[in-house]
């Protein structure tokens, strides 16, 4: 999964250093991994080749007891001050573009990656596809955010939206918030 988010504009803005994303994220996703599995959904292939982690509706957001089970407690430890600053500017942005967007209960699918060697070959599609039959089934929305512009016509192919392009300060990374309503499937 940390291959997948290497070069995301969140993630470069964050830890500029290239050798030590390398380092950090590979840990980081093992975390937010165990968070899903905890407090949503995970899905991958049998090869493990890709992942999609989402939060349901009666937990669609990171919390601090979460965040001691899972060990992501323990970030500050991994990160200069500077990093931890820039983390946390991004990621409060991003929750209350979030909380303002999406009032009602719905899914939030906080990752999809793929391993750059199998990209472009469905994989990516096919996990997606998971995340919203849950979220049809349950005739409620998915909210994403993303800071890639790359990956919009991969989530508007299946019914996101665009709702909101911003930018939490002048050098952070824009941050485009999808929306995509359920559709109950009978």
């Amino acid at each position: 999964m940390a291959h997948a988010f290497y070069d995301d504009p969140f993630f470069r803005f964050v830890i500029p250093n290239v050798t030590k994303r390398t380092r950090v994220l590979p840990w980081l996703f093992e975390k937010l991994l165990r968070y899903g599995q905890s407090y949503g959904c995970v899905y991958t292939t049998f090869e493990v080749d890709g992942v999609a982690m989402c939060l349901g509706p009666s937990h669609f957001a990171f919390n601090t007891t979460g965040a001691l089970r899972t060990g992501l407690f323990l970030l500050p430890l991994k990160l200069t001050w500077q990093e931890m600053r820039r983390i946390i500017i991004l990621s409060d942005y991003t929750e209350q573009l979030h909380k303002r967007l999406v009032t009602e209960p719905h899914w939030y699918l906080y990752g999809v990656g793929v391993k750059p060697s199998r990209q472009g070959q469905e994989v990516g599609s096919a996990l997606l596809r998971q995340v919203l039959v849950r979220a049809d089934r349950d005739a409620l929305t998915c909210y994403l955010d993303t800071t890639n512009e790359k990956n919009l016509p991969f989530y508007e192919r299946p019914g996101f939206k665009v709702v909101a392009c911003e930018q939490a300060t002048r050098k952070s990374p824009q941050v485009w918030a999808m929306v995509r309503e359920g559709r109950l499937r009978i």
